[in-house]
């Protein structure tokens, strides 16, 4: 999974945890399905820092083989869609339920390599596509990435996001 990927699906983890649902965005219409407010996160925009492969952090030993690994680190800047859809039948009050919910999400619940710095949001409004009120939002984060590499540093393992804990 790519680290964009696993920044959105860590936030919509983290909101589904906190009783809202949250998607991937996805295409016009999608959200029509809902009964509830639902949370479609997507990518606004986004940029690297570090080098080619991410700036190297130390060696760590592998306590069961006693192998010797080097350890890389990345890190992302995104700006990320958080946009807030409501049905019909809950007004734009749906919309502030689950921004609230949100807003508690992004002060705690996050894996410790997401570093939120920015959320915004726009009025509630009706939105044509899925026929149902929508607020749009955007957060601004860092997101940071480990790697560990092998002893003689050919082989890079794929780069995890810090603090999401990964089946072995």
């Amino acid at each position: 999974m790519s680290g964009l990927e696993q920044v959105k699906a860590a936030i919509a983890r983290a909101l589904e945890q906190a009783g809202t649902a949250a998607r991937a965005a996805y295409a016009p219409g999608w959200a029509r399905s809902y009964e509830e407010p639902v949370v479609a996160v997507g990518l606004r925009m986004g940029e690297s820092r570090g080098g080619a492969v991410g700036g190297y952090l130390g060696e760590q030993v592998d306590p069961e083989t006693l192998a010797c690994r080097e350890i890389y680190g990345m890190r992302l800047e995104l700006t990320l869609s958080l946009d807030i859809y409501s049905p019909p039948g809950l007004g734009a009050a749906g919309c502030d339920s689950a921004l609230e919910t949100l807003h508690r999400v992004m002060l705690g619940s996050l894996p410790s390599g997401l570093r939120p710095t920015e959320l915004k949001w726009e009025e509630t409004g009706w939105d044509e596509d899925t026929s149902m009120f929508l607020r749009r939002g955007s957060l601004s984060c860092s997101a940071f990435f480990t790697a560990l590499a092998e002893e003689d540093g050919a082989l890079i393992s794929d780069f995890i996001l810090k603090g999401v804990v990964t089946k072995g």
